[in-house]
């Protein structure tokens, strides 16, 4: 609508802005009042207005900052209802205020802050990428993380000329405030119709969440459109069509395997620490002959990233693991004696940009896992080890802080968390060996 009359008799003009622009934080709507109760008269000033305020509209771009956009009407409209007080008859009126009505609350609120009164920057996604990967490089992330920051990342990019209707040839154009929530919401049901799990859409979301906070907070954008997007509802799906773990069936089929026999020994002894300690697999096979040591008379395995090129997830990853008697028998210390002249433990190394120390392992553990006739998408992974030592832990009903103690996680209880002190390894190794597998 362009022209209308107000209770008091008051002709306006009003024109709503588009969808596109009200999701980026423009108003939804400008009003404008013509200054007279006079229809004809309100008429000629609509015209004068109306084709104004449709100049000024059509000219918003991704370089636009709303509220230059707010006090540019302000100045224009303003200038042209003084030429309208200049020449009015008797039958107008003075209006109340000469500002703009904006149905926006919070962009009322918005303009009164002096902080987002500032220009937004205009920055293009690849630019903003590129800054953030560098931010979170300074950061002392795991190259790894950073690396799956940056792929999923682009994968958004990638789609939002499918997405967001746009031309294929302005992907490279694309400015991070153009983003709009709308936007967020396409590329969530287009992540859903890709066939990945429902953990990994979740991580995919988590990094263009992350990414776009870290834009807001550097006033590339004014809003995180991926604020409010969720993946839904978690499948729930049977027992026995969970991976996370091996059950008992499915280890005595890897363990008493010819093909796991005749293994190396670093493959051999690498899944038997994730099996009996809990270790991830890269901090297994990024051991050193240092990391076994003895505290307290009790054979220990140290976490940590004291070592050239050793690096753990996270401040929790860093600790002390009794070695299970099981892992002894085997004959674990004796082939650490046969390792001391050696720098590595394992004769694992980092692989690729990411430096990943265990990229050849699991490539090793796939390929034995369809020999021996598992299925891919079908079978447990090597981290799965892992989960196995966890669930194992579970069902023994040890109490979680001693668990996540053992495995490097966080500690779930904030008393713990905040005033404990971690158990010794005496004290640990005695829930250590209650684990046995009947394999």
């Amino acid at each position: 609508m362009y022209l209308y009359r107000a209770p008091n008799s008051v002709y306006f003009t009003r024109i709503c802005l588009a969808k596109s622009l009200r999701d980026k934080g423009f108003p939804f709507d400008i009003k404008v009042s013509l200054l007279t109760r006079d229809r004809a008269q309100a008429v000629i000033r609509n015209i004068d207005v109306a084709g104004t305020l449709k100049k000024i509209i059509n000219t918003i771009d991704h370089q636009t900052c709303i509220n230059d956009f707010i006090r540019y009407v302000d100045e224009v409209i303003n200038s042209l209802r003084s030429e309208f007080e200049k020449n009015k008859s008797t039958i107008s009126t003075k209006p109340a205020s000469y500002s703009i009505p904006i149905r926006d609350t919070k962009l009322s609120q918005h303009r009164e802050t002096t902080a987002v009164a500032q220009a937004m920057s205009v920055v293009t996604l690849h630019d903003a990428l590129a800054g953030f990967v560098t931010s979170k490089e300074k950061s002392g992330i795991r190259p790894l993380s950073i690396k799956q920051l940056e792929q999923r990342t682009c994968h958004l990019i990638k789609l939002l000329p499918t997405i967001g209707n746009r031309s294929p040839k302005s992907t490279q154009a694309i400015c991070v405030n153009d983003i709009t929530s709308a936007d967020a919401m396409k590329y969530r049901d287009e992540l859903l119709t890709q066939g990945r799990s429902y953990k990994s859409n979740k991580e995919y979301l988590a990094a263009v969440f992350q990414f776009f906070k870290w834009c807001k907070l550097m006033n590339y954008c004014s809003h995180n459109p991926f604020e409010n997007v969720t993946v839904g509802q978690k499948p729930k799906v049977k027992a026995n069509q969970e991976r996370d773990r091996w059950d008992t069936s499915e280890l005595k089929r890897l363990i008493h395997s010819a093909e796991f026999k005749a293994s190396t020994a670093d493959f051999k002894w690498v899944t038997r620490l994730m099996l009996y300690g809990g270790l991830r697999p890269s901090e297994a096979c990024q051991l050193k002959p240092s990391d076994i040591v003895v505290i307290e008379g009790i054979h220990c395995i140290n976490v940590d990233d004291s070592g050239k090129g050793q690096r753990i997830k996270n401040a929790n990853a860093r600790r002390s693991i009794p070695i299970h008697q099981s892992l002894i028998k085997q004959g674990f210390i004796e082939f650490v004696k046969t390792r001391k002249k050696h720098p590595q433990l394992f004769n694992y190394k980092p692989v690729g940009l990411v430096e990943d120390w265990s990229k050849t392992y699991c490539k090793h553990l796939s390929i034995l896992q369809t020999c021996i006739g598992m299925k891919a998408s079908q079978r447990p992974t090597a981290y799965s080890l892992r989960h196995t030592f966890i669930d194992e832990f579970k069902r023994l009903d040890i109490s979680e802080h001693i668990v996540a103690q053992i495995v490097g996680h966080a500690n779930p209880n904030i008393t713990y968390g905040r005033y404990g002190k971690d158990m010794q390894a005496r004290a640990l190794l005695k829930y250590i060996e209650r684990l046995e597998y009947n394999i």
